[in-house]
């Protein structure tokens, strides 16, 4: 396979105007067929993207089943992929058919700022969703402490906010800046004029980091989860601290030694160990998935007891939600890091057609993967957006129906 090389006078020179950027050429040794596929999967995973994030979005905010700060950082992850969709996919698709840039010097900017910022806030919101897993698993007298509705609110601003801070000294070229790079093909982030690049450091603050954290926490998940198990199995009669809490109210009581604990009520109508599981119990006004706001997401009054009693082993329930959560960061993992990878091998003013485009397809496949994540591997999920789409159904039969009967 023959290598495209490009001149190094054509690498980190910088385009002042929107026709500077319009002539040079791009993808001068791919072939057509190749960049034709390339521009079609775009397009595919924009169309795919944008209706499955959205799908994900409404069916999650509508469903009393599933409400939790987990549905909440889900719902914030497929924003920042919708978003991507509809403003990074097009410009992408277009430049692999055109084989220039097309859409202006300031689009440059924009376009790779946000190419940027968007990535950072999937991997910032991926590993918050890990940190609120790891908090219930073995932490779980932190969590009410940790997981208002204000706290929460103010972790998705942190995440935006450091995603869009991150990034702008290079928007503004004073820490590396943002230009055409004709052996990518796109507008990215590349040298300033004193030669000096950000890349390795965004790589660890955004990327390395937040891998190793995610890492090491469900390492801890799966230690604890363990040992809980194997306690449980063993009948161990000896009380130990209780690794997931079911929430029902109460008064506040105090143990024997004077510490206040929390555990698990047999009496309790939740039957599950994680906050995920808690459903607000139906009558007959109300169902599991209605139009209502968030107005119940974080409420967490707890059942407070002088009995410590040992924990429930995790519920198949648990497991497929820790397996989901595990399924969406290999996914990102599987969907970035091969781009991430190219950009180190090929950095040398050449590049390789096949493995930058599809490294940038299967950066683009990680827009529209998540919610066939959640369609395969939760029950809750599933019937959240079964729950949609009879709603859009029955209001569809009814418009048909008295479009009839006139």
């Amino acid at each position: 396979m023959v290598a495209c090389d490009y001149s190094k006078s054509n690498y980190g020179m910088s385009y002042s105007s929107s026709e500077e950027l319009a002539s040079v050429k791009l993808f001068r040794c791919y072939s057509d067929a190749l960049l034709t596929f390339a521009s079609l999967c775009c397009v595919l995973f924009m169309v795919m993207g944008i209706l499955g994030n959205l799908t994900t979005i409404i069916a999650l905010a509508r469903c009393r089943k599933v409400r939790n700060a987990t549905a909440i950082f889900i719902i914030n992850l497929h924003i920042s992929d919708v978003i991507f969709g509809s403003l990074v996919l097009p410009m992408t698709a277009i430049t692999f058919w055109k084989k220039q840039w097309t859409h202006g010097w300031i689009m440059c900017g924009v376009y790779a700022y946000w190419k940027f910022t968007l990535n950072a806030v999937s991997i910032f919101t991926v590993l918050a969703i890990t940190i609120n897993r790891y908090i219930i698993v073995c932490h779980p007298l932190w969590y009410p402490r940790i997981y208002k509705r204000r706290n929460i609110t103010m972790k998705l601003i942190l995440i935006w906010m450091l995603a869009l801070v991150l990034f702008l000294p290079s928007y503004f070229g004073a820490w590396g800046r943002f230009d055409l790079e004709p052996n990518g093909g796109f507008c990215t982030m590349i040298q300033d004029e004193n030669g000096n690049s950000p890349k390795k450091f965004f790589m660890c603050i955004a990327f390395v980091g937040p891998y190793l954290t995610i890492a090491i926490c469900y390492a801890r998940i799966w230690w604890v989860v363990k040992k809980t198990a194997s306690k449980v199995r063993g009948q161990n009669p000896r009380p130990i601290r209780p690794t997931h809490l079911p929430l029902t109210h109460t008064q506040s009581e105090t143990s024997t030694d004077g510490k206040t604990l929390i555990s698990f009520d047999p009496a309790s109508p939740a039957n599950s160990t994680t906050d995920d599981d808690k459903t607000p119990p139906s009558s007959a006004n109300t169902t599991p998935c209605d139009h209502k706001t968030f107005d119940k997401y974080f409420k967490a009054p707890f059942r407070l007891t002088r009995k410590e009693i040992r924990p429930k082993a995790p519920t198949s329930r648990d497991k497929r939600l820790f397996a989901m959560i595990a399924a969406i960061l290999l996914s990102y993992s599987l969907t970035h890091l091969p781009l991430m990878v190219t950009r180190f091998v090929y950095k040398e003013y050449k590049s390789e057609p096949y493995a930058n485009v599809f490294a940038h397809l299967l950066g683009y496949l990680g827009t529209c993967i998540n919610p066939i994540v959640y369609v395969l591997m939760s029950n809750e999920y599933r019937h959240a957006y079964r729950s949609l789409f009879e709603v859009i159904i029955n209001k569809l039969w009814k418009q048909q129906y008295a479009i009839t009967r006139k």
